[in-house]
């Protein structure tokens, strides 16, 4: 039998993270002038979005977009996984 990855944890450092999503956050879609941060974090648009909610939606398997479940977790910064 073939085997395949279904599913996987990524471990980021919570700084890490929050200077990903920030460096998203102000971008706009030239063809609707609105934050693109609002597409990329499905229900909670761009006012409600946080570093973890967007990791959350890009790892959903169900957005249609990405090709596998992925559980980002935060790590505190200065900890290691465990």
């Amino acid at each position: 039998g073939a085997q395949a990855v279904l599913e996987y944890q990524l471990f980021y450092r919570a700084r890490y993270a929050e200077a990903a999503f920030a460096s998203c956050q102000g971008v706009r879609l030239p063809a609707t002038g609105g934050y693109a941060i609002a597409t990329m974090c499905g229900r909670y648009g761009a006012q409600l979005c946080t570093a973890q909610r967007w990791l959350d939606f890009q790892g959903d398997k169900n957005n249609g977009l990405a090709p596998l479940q992925i559980d980002f977790r935060l790590l505190p910064n200065g900890s290691e996984p465990g």
